[in-house]
């Protein structure tokens, strides 16, 4: 579940109340095997809120307390969201900034197109895979890893990685920017739980950054042309 509305001060209450009725719902219908997109629980691990984190995880839980039969599956950074130019902006001299504050620290990724063959071969699989947790990842990145393969893939632009630290980002005033800022802090300081030879196990084709951005060259440079 997701509550899109970040910028709502009850938005994680909100989120944990949309996903504890999927989970109440799933149960009164005898649902078999529920597939649930979870993620790691911040605060109970590192010390610190990560309200984008935490209301997934706390959902989770419930999901296990009531004895619902679920895999859970964890989603990193989506490749896709270079298609939206979220957080790639235009600098004054015609690079691009890629606004990840997470001061050179690497951070997993994957495509969610990849993911929908990994989903399909878990419910295939109910016996082997209920009960467990998969991570998902195509790869571990520093995001000037990211701005070489960007560049390499789409030259002539040229991409770069932000110098802002994630004190710096979540003082911005843009919507939802603490909450980013705490989720950075996360892929900063902590371990999230993905497992790239896991979900190659699930789907031997998903692809690195590397042959993604490769595939979507054309895509990727209308949306930075239309910048």
């Amino acid at each position: 579940m997701t509550q899109y509305f970040i910028e709502r001060s009850d938005f994680y209450q909100l989120e944990i109340q949309q996903g504890k009725a999927v989970a109440d719902a799933a149960q009164a219908a005898g649902v078999e095997h529920v597939v649930f997109s979870s993620l790691d629980a911040v605060q109970k691990t590192m010390g610190f809120p990560c309200l984008l984190y935490d209301s997934k995880a706390h959902v989770e839980e419930y999901m296990k307390t009531i004895g619902l039969p679920v895999t859970v599956v964890k989603y990193p950074l989506y490749y896709e969201s270079y298609l939206s130019l979220r957080l790639v902006k235009k600098l004054e001299d015609n690079t691009y900034e890629i606004g990840y504050a997470i001061e050179g620290a690497a951070m997993h990724a994957v495509s969610v197109a990849d993911m929908g063959f990994a989903v399909r071969e878990i419910f295939k699989n109910r016996a082997e895979w209920l009960g467990r947790t998969v991570g998902f990842s195509g790869g571990k990145h520093t995001i000037q890893q990211h701005a070489d393969i960007l560049s390499k893939h789409l030259a002539p632009n040229v991409f770069k990685p932000t110098k802002m630290t994630v004190e710096e980002f979540s003082q911005l005033s843009c919507p939802g920017a603490k909450h980013y800022g705490d989720m950075f802090n996360y892929w900063r300081l902590g371990n999230p739980d993905h497992d790239g030879e896991l979900t190659r196990q699930l789907y031997p084709r998903t692809r690195s950054l590397d042959q993604w951005v490769e595939d979507n060259k054309g895509a990727l440079l209308n949306a930075i042309n239309s910048m």
